[in-house]
């Protein structure tokens, strides 16, 4: 087992803010209109990736026209664009997820009409840009919770589905139908959960292989559970575990929860705690679900004690806090030695109409493949936009090359406004100092790096939206090496 102090964390995080310069080059740019959606909600966003890689030298982005229309649009490498699909929209119809196969994009959007909500596939071809005739995928009572879609990490299983409510809202049951990624329709599913009491919030996850994961937080906030479904089998199997409840005289409950189903088919899942009395954070639990081994295998939990919150808000001199503050669940990432790392963040706005959003520490954490804690660190970041952008531009963006966790992010570190790189070796935790990319990105107050789009073509091959260098004066759709 490694383990490092966290003595020794901080005295490395003390050093970050001396950021290095690093050589990048930018190996093609073009203009890029960015039409950002006034209605969208900036605090949680629904589309946070609008860029996918389809191939070693392709990729897709979803473009927001002027005319609140969408478009589907593939770039070569070299930035030079090999088709372009537009999606008609309704007044008020939304984007509610996007995605790709090995066959073709698919956009799916939700609208009100009626009395009724719909959801619609758009379905793309990504050899030709040839945008077939929508499927509506599912239609539910508009007076009830959002309908929602889930799809596989491959593109392969599409599942439309809705919730039935009580008069509180708690979720009884839950239907849906099951496509492929031709949009056919595979099954009708209904999950029935009357066995369970208080069900405020579901996630449900697919996999390659048409398998439904249904994650549930109930029994007002304490229990977790996940059931799995699989296609053309009645048989449910269910896990669950009290999280929640009396914990050295403290009544804990579950603040934040995140699940992910990882490549090796194994589903993961990350709880925040909370001292319900004083609403600090209490601790970090993580489980590992082995469903063919019918086993739940949990990792020892880590306790946010007085001496850890006191020397993390240490680092921000501007934080006067004695506790942990707006800490939320970001990333569950599974590296090639079957290590979990776990990454939260700070993220908040002060409040208010117009008030600025901000982005601080990374907590990281990290578990080896039988859940063994294994070392944890802190990132110190200073990130702040203003209401109108949100966290389409601060936050982070990460990418895993081997058991290298790369994080990207745009910062101002001793007076220099640029994309910074740091990278974490995922064995020991040890991270380099931000590598500033020289990329002469404006501090104008107009939006300048739009997060959203980075995609990584590979290890220091990156594209994404920014202003930099002598056309400053617009954002480009950018392709940069990281040297």
């Amino acid at each position: 087992m490694k383990k490092l102090s966290i003595l020794f964390i901080l005295l490395c995080l003390l050093c970050q803010p001396q950021a290095i310069l690093a050589q990048s080059k930018t190996r093609a740019a073009v203009d890029f209109n960015y039409q950002p959606n006034p209605e969208a909600d900036h605090y949680n966003q629904r589309l946070p990736h609008k860029s996918i890689p389809v191939g070693q030298n392709e990729f897709i982005l979803l473009q927001r026209q002027a005319n609140g229309k969408y478009a589907v649009e593939k770039y070569n490498a070299d930035l030079q664009k090999q088709w372009a699909a537009e999606i008609l929209m309704a007044a008020g119809e939304e984007v509610d997820n996007f995605t790709a196969s090995q066959e073709a994009a698919l956009v799916v959007t939700h609208r009100k009409e009626g009395q009724n909500q719909l959801l619609q596939g758009h379905r793309i071809n990504l050899k030709n840009g040839q945008l077939e005739k929508p499927v509506q995928l599912l239609q539910a009572p508009a007076k009830g919770r959002r309908a929602g879609v889930a799809v596989s990490a491959d593109g392969s299983q599409v599942l439309a589905y809705r919730f039935h409510t009580d008069n509180s809202f708690n979720i009884l049951q839950i239907s849906g139908t099951l496509y492929n990624d031709a949009l056919q329709k595979q099954q009708e599913v209904k999950y029935n959960l009357s066995d369970l009491r208080g069900i405020l919030t579901a996630d449900i996850k697919i996999g390659n292989g048409g398998e439904q994961y249904v994650n549930l937080i109930s029994d007002q906030m304490n229990r977790l559970s996940v059931r799995q479904y699989k296609p053309g089998s009645k048989e449910v199997k269910v896990m669950s575990v009290l999280v929640g409840g009396v914990f050295g005289g403290k009544k804990v409950y579950i603040r934040d929860t995140r699940f992910e189903l990882m490549p090796d088919g194994q589903m993961y899942g990350a709880v925040l705690t909370a001292d319900e009395k004083s609403g600090g954070y209490y601790s970090l639990k993580a489980v590992k679900y082995d469903f063919e081994q019918e086993d739940m295998r949990f990792a020892e939990e880590y306790k946010f004690t007085p001496d850890y919150v006191q020397q993390v808000n240490a680092l921000d001199k501007a934080n006067k806090s004695n506790k942990l503050q707006d800490i939320y669940l970001t990333d569950l990432i599974l590296t090639p030695e079957k290590q979990l790392l776990i990454l939260a963040e700070k993220k908040y706005t002060e409040g208010g109409e117009g008030a600025p959003y901000f982005a601080k520490e990374l907590h990281l954490f990290a578990y080896d493949e039988y859940m063994i804690f294994d070392w944890n660190s802190v990132l110190m970041k200073q990130q702040q936009a203003p209401a109108s952008e949100g966290f389409s531009g601060i936050s982070y963006s990460s990418y895993l090359s081997g058991n290298t966790l790369n994080l990207l992010t745009l910062e101002e570190l001793n007076g220099k406004y640029d994309l910074y790189l740091r990278q974490i070796n995922t064995n020991s935790g040890s991270a380099s100092a931000p590598q500033g990319l020289r990329l002469n990105i404006p501090k104008d107050g107009k939006p300048a790096y739009v997060k959203d789009y980075t995609t990584w073509l590979a290890d220091k091959d990156i594209v994404t939206v920014l202003r930099s260098g002598k056309k400053a004066d617009k954002l480009q759709l950018s392709r940069i090496e990281v040297r």
